[in-house]
């Protein structure tokens, strides 16, 4: 009689060990920082393209303009602030004696 999660004749083989973890693994710091820098390119994508909007006549509603413009600025120095720390946090650890 097989053991549940085992498959028959194959046994648990690394690959599988692989996934299984990979299932498991909760996203990590690195993960939460590549949404950041695509939510910030995305706000800096749709900030042109209203711009470009604008500043060609097709819409004449600047207020959508400006919260576009504002919005892409904040995650610009979100982005910003977030790599400056990271780099405080690096020259501290080197800081460090060993």
């Amino acid at each position: 009689m097989p053991v549940a999660g085992i498959e028959a004749g194959g046994g648990i083989g690394p690959i599988r060990v692989e996934q299984q973890l990979e299932k498991a693994a909760a996203p990590g710091f690195g993960d939460y920082l590549a949404q950041v820098m695509e939510k910030a390119n995305t706000q800096m994508e749709a900030a042109e393209k209203t711009t470009a909007a604008f500043a060609a006549g097709e819409t004449n509603n600047i207020h959508e303009t400006m919260l576009a413009a504002e919005k892409a600025t904040i995650a610009f120095k979100l982005v910003g602030t977030i790599r400056n720390r990271m780099l405080e946090a690096y020259q501290e650890i080197m800081r460090t004696p060993m």
